[in-house]
């Protein structure tokens, strides 16, 4: 793509309504929506698109790594929070699912459909990286199965996020892969979702 500084101001407007169309209608559908419609939104030819930016990639890599950089760096914050390794895991799985249900771009993203849109795969590695870390780190916490290994986690999410954009996806779904991970955990007493209620009704006395 040609720099900015070098173009006119009006090839400047063209980009910077390219690159907000493209932000609307990727967050919208995905990153495998139609640039015809990005262009049309822009206000400009399909042409002038492939003129500014080249490729789908270039688009992508474009108007998505800042926004993805965003998010993923508010989940890093939100898990890190967590005060034991269990708990920082699920707080990551929770949040990774979360985002790729909602945002299309970023679980595309996540789930690599354009690894030539380096830029953007760069921002999801880094939280890769972070989830396999705290794996390890509920592995040497002794909280989780030593057989669920870092790549489970990575098949859990890549098994989230297809289901996310499947449209004939079965009601319920999300609670298989939340059973899933509950039945990694070593001590699956140790933090019921539920806390139990006593048979007459009252409240027990805690200690």
């Amino acid at each position: 793509m040609t720099s900015p500084k070098a173009l006119r101001r009006d090839a400047r407007d063209n980009i910077a309504k390219l690159r907000a169309a493209a932000l609307e209608v990727f967050s919208a559908k995905g990153l495998n929506a139609p640039l015809d419609e990005i262009a049309q939104i822009a206000g400009v030819s399909i042409g002038t698109l492939y003129n500014r930016f080249g490729s789908r990639e270039a688009l992508i890599n474009a108007v998505l790594p800042d926004v993805a950089g965003h998010r993923l760096q508010s989940l890093r914050s939100d898990v890190e929070a967590q005060p034991t390794a269990r708990g920082r895991l699920e707080a990551f799985v929770r949040g990774m699912i979360a985002l790729q249900q909602d945002d299309p771009a970023l679980n595309d993203a996540i789930l690599r459909r354009f690894p030539d849109a380096t830029a953007v795969q760069g921002v999801c590695e880094v939280s890769t990286a972070l989830g396999r870390q705290l794996v390890r780190d509920a592995h040497q916490e002794g909280s989780l199965a030593p057989d669920f290994t870092e790549d489970d986690l990575l098949r859990l999410l890549w098994l989230a996020g297809t289901a996310s954009r499947e449209p004939s996806r079965p009601a319920g779904w999300q609670r298989i892969l939340d059973r899933a991970l509950a039945s990694a955990w070593l001590d699956c007493a140790e933090q019921p979702s539920v806390a139990p209620q006593p048979r007459n009704g009252t409240a027990e006395p805690t200690a």
